[in-house]
């Protein structure tokens, strides 16, 4: 499957120490953020998904990286399962077609600026033919077409926990009984 990653959440998989982001529906930091990307990217990875980064939300996260930026590329690059989303002709079509909606639907109070990254980001996943897009950016999620997801950081699940094995059974002790002293 093929699926997009936005800026809003490629920073938590790159930056350990990105602040968490607030969860859309409870208003709150997402908990177990780091967990959370973690366990995503190894759920893609076994699946042999492959994550588009739209180069719009790199940039963004570019800017952000100070001397990290040269060590964040290296480490996407290095990977079979990401590739970078090319903002070309193809996406700028589908970038067209969504700036003409959002001119024809009425107040739009995002500025010009993010109106245009957000567009980007879309035209390039659905060029890409993204089933979904991990984003925690709303306006993202309200230009999609249907039948594309966007699933934010405070959504994605976390990492099945491993049992830990019951003492008792570990002291290998018929009901966890300890022998009687010798």
């Amino acid at each position: 499957m093929i699926t997009v990653i936005d800026a809003s959440v490629l920073l938590y998989m790159l930056d350990a120490k990105a602040s968490a982001p607030i969860d859309r529906n409870t208003g709150q930091p997402v908990t177990d953020c780091k967990a959370r990307i973690d366990h995503l990217v190894e759920t893609l990875a076994k699946r042999q998904d492959k994550l588009v980064i739209p180069t719009p939300a790199l940039a963004e996260v570019l800017v952000m990286a100070g001397t990290a930026g040269p060590e964040w590329l290296r480490l996407l690059r290095q990977s079979r399962h990401i590739r970078l989303g090319d903002f070309d002709e193809r996406a700028a079509i589908e970038c067209a077609m969504l700036a003409a909606t959002r001119r024809t639907g009425g107040a739009d109070t995002r500025p010009r600026a993010k109106a245009k990254f957000d567009e980007q980001i879309v035209a390039i996943a659905n060029v890409a033919g993204a089933k979904i897009i991990y984003s925690d950016d709303s306006d993202i999620a309200g230009m999609v077409r249907e039948g594309v997801q966007v699933i934010g950081v405070g959504a994605l699940p976390l990492p099945p926990v491993v049992a830990q094995p019951d003492l008792l059974d570990q002291l290998g002790q018929p009901g966890g009984q300890t022998p009687p002293p010798a």
